[in-house]
């Protein structure tokens, strides 16, 4: 559920490689330097999800764990210009003692020089059994970022496939958590 717990920002992802010990120092290459890659678990639960929570009108608790990849290029003079991050995720959003399970495959482009993220894939889908899909965003997302923080800055410049949750549309998710 990359969209609501992991996506990674310029910034974010920054502060995860540090996280997990990539040394700055080894991010300072050469050149002539291939590609940094490697992995980072990523998840985490929440006990009131938000705004879904709000917009339900009931606390929606949700987990999720997986696994991201990203491979880092570097300019023509050894800073960072572009990275790549796909992660997946799967785990269960729970209201009303009703849980459906949750998966999201997404891949991330950010582009340091030009300001931009890309996101392509299945940012997240709620399904559960009887229910069929509760909610499910998929597709492309074009966003700017602000260059000084590498925070997404809405609205998204490009937008292709459903994204109701970007635009505020939880109905599905409300109907199958309401008993």
């Amino acid at each position: 559920m990359l969209s609501r717990f992991t996506r990674v920002t310029g910034a974010a992802l920054t502060a995860t490689l540090l996280s997990i010990g990539v040394p700055m120092a080894s991010l300072a290459a050469s050149p002539a330097s291939p590609p940094v890659h490697g992995s980072f678990p990523i998840g985490g639960s929440v006990d009131a999800l938000e705004p879904e929570s709000s917009m339900c009108g009931f606390p929606i608790r949700a987990e999720t764990s997986g696994m991201a990849t990203f491979r880092l290029y570097f300019d023509e003079l050894g800073e960072p210009s572009r990275v790549h991050v796909h992660a997946r995720s799967t785990g269960s959003i729970s209201a009303n003692g009703i849980t459906l399970t949750v998966r999201s495959s997404l891949n991330q482009f950010i582009d340091f020089e030009a300001s931009t993220a890309v996101e392509v894939g299945l940012v997240f889908q709620n399904a559960g059994p009887g229910t069929g899909v509760a909610l499910m965003d998929r597709g492309r997302l074009v966003w700017s970022l602000d260059p000084d923080t590498g925070e997404v800055l809405f609205p998204p410049i490009f937008e292709a496939g459903p994204h109701p949750q970007l635009h505020g549309d939880v109905s599905g998710l409300c109907e199958a958590l309401t008993p």
